[in-house]
């Protein structure tokens, strides 16, 4: 593998990523829904590629909202993990974001996640907030 190179993207470049996402997440939940939305309502979006054969590794959405960005889900392909392409995702937001004044990143990972939440903490991020839920069907 060459190295990872990050870009912006449009919504057609990570969908291929995103249904991947969508069905690995669905399994791993514990209900069965993903994560978070593979493609958010009026999302921003980055790609990881390699450097030398151009092959999508994985990708990030993000949020803008007024108080600065929403990241998630931040995806990285199962065979091309533990190879710095999320760092590589994470560190493009965040140099995104330093660029165009967005004043807080934040980065949404799901409570039945432990390798999504050990990564995140290894890069200096931690929980601020905890968003509840209802399960599908439970009221």
């Amino acid at each position: 593998m060459g190295d990872v190179r990050v870009q912006r993207a449009r919504i057609e470049e990570i969908r291929p990523l995103a249904d991947e996402y969508r069905a690995e997440s669905s399994g791993a939940s514990s209900d069965g829904l993903p994560w978070d939305a593979p493609i958010p309502q009026g999302g921003i979006f980055w790609i990881a590629r390699d450097s030398d054969t151009r092959e999508p590794l994985g990708y990030a959405a993000g949020t803008l909202r007024p108080s600065g960005c929403t990241v998630g889900p931040v995806f990285t392909r199962p065979e091309a993990r533990r190879r710095g392409v999320g760092d590589a995702l994470v560190s493009a937001i965040q140099e995104w974001a330093e660029g165009t004044r967005v004043p807080v990143v934040e980065i949404s990972v799901a409570a039945d996640n432990p390798e999504g939440k050990a990564f995140l903490e290894s890069l200096g991020y931690e929980p601020r907030r905890i968003l509840m839920s209802l399960k599908p069907g439970e009221r």
